[in-house]
């Protein structure tokens, strides 16, 4: 599990001595700082200990990261720590901590030869700007909709691509082979749960509201619980291309219909047709649970939470 704590006097000491005794001296700052100047470090890490924070892995202090108040961050793990995913943990804590300290958007400098570090950016969803050997990584922070926002079916709408993008975030990062594991005694893997809500979208807006000819709007006939099965073609790209073609299709439906409008197809016999309304509370309450079940499937598979 990692984890990151506000660096203090204690911090202080324990940092430099994890800098002296296992880091490239010349990825820990102050730039240009070496072994033997032990108080130039101390006194840099004291200057700004409001932004600065220790990554910590099961109690054991691995790093350092920074965010300030302007959305600025920075890192450095220590050698021992290196390839195993902690900087991607901790940069995603950094996320997490941002609303906080009421940051929007995450920055960070670094250059076109610094492998680790531009693979860390784009798996935490950082978009890149090259310039020469310089590249401007930004973050933009998962935030919910205005709380000023008053409207109803504008909050109805703006709350389900809240959820929407946050399916994605709980699966960005994650490797293959976890994608494609279950964590839980029924069975799904979070790969499948993708291809899950993409049905969700399909059956609920195109087929049963607007009526669209859908050949198989639950998935493959041949497969049982065919939108909860990775067929062999189903590929990570694949399943999350299809997943926001149908966010997007479901986005421009209800941009076209009212709220009032009832759907084409009954989903029940003995019930009149649902609203517009009543189909997207019905798609929002069940993102809600399903990205819940994302939550706990990402920690139990490597710590990383948050939304």
């Amino acid at each position: 599990m990692i984890l990151l704590r506000k660096v203090d006097d204690c911090a202080v000491e324990r940092l430099l001595g994890l800098a002296v005794a296992d880091t490239d001296p010349g990825d820990v700052m102050p730039p240009g700082w070496t072994v033997d100047r032990p108080d130039e470090f101390r006194e840099f890490y004291r200057g700004f200990q409001d932004d600065a924070y220790e990554i910590v892995e099961d109690d054991r202090t691995v790093g350092m990261v920074r965010l300030s108040a302007k959305g600025e961050t920075g890192i450095w793990v220590a050698r021992c720590a290196r390839g195993n995913g902690i900087g991607l943990a901790a940069l995603r804590r950094v996320v997490e901590e941002a609303p906080r300290r009421g940051v929007t958007t995450i920055v960070a400098d670094t250059t076109t030869d610094n492998v680790a570090a531009l693979t860390i950016l784009r798996k935490a969803g950082a978009t890149l700007d090259v310039d020469g050997a310089r590249v401007c990584a930004r973050i933009a922070v998962p935030t919910e909709p205005p709380p000023d926002l008053t409207d109803a079916g504008d909050l109805l709408l703006a709350y389900l691509d809240f959820h929407r993008d946050a399916v994605l975030r709980k699966i960005d990062g994650m490797s293959e082979d976890e994608l494609r594991t279950s964590r839980l005694p029924t069975g799904w893997t979070p790969l499948a749960m993708v291809k899950h809500l993409a049905h969700v979208e399909l059956r609920w807006l195109r087929w049963c509201f607007r009526g669209e000819e859908i050949a198989h709007p639950y998935g493959n006939p041949d497969v049982d619980r065919a939108e909860w099965v990775l067929e062999d073609d189903d590929t990570t790209d694949r399943v999350r291309e299809f997943y926001l073609e149908q966010c997007a299709r479901s986005r421009d439906i209800a941009a076209e219909s009212a709220l009032t409008d009832r759907a084409v197809r009954r989903n029940r016999p003995e019930a009149p047709p649902p609203t517009l309304a009543w189909i997207l509370f019905h798609l929002l309450q069940e993102y809600a649970r399903h990205v819940g079940h994302l939550d706990v499937a990402r920690e139990l598979s490597d710590g990383v939470v948050g939304t």
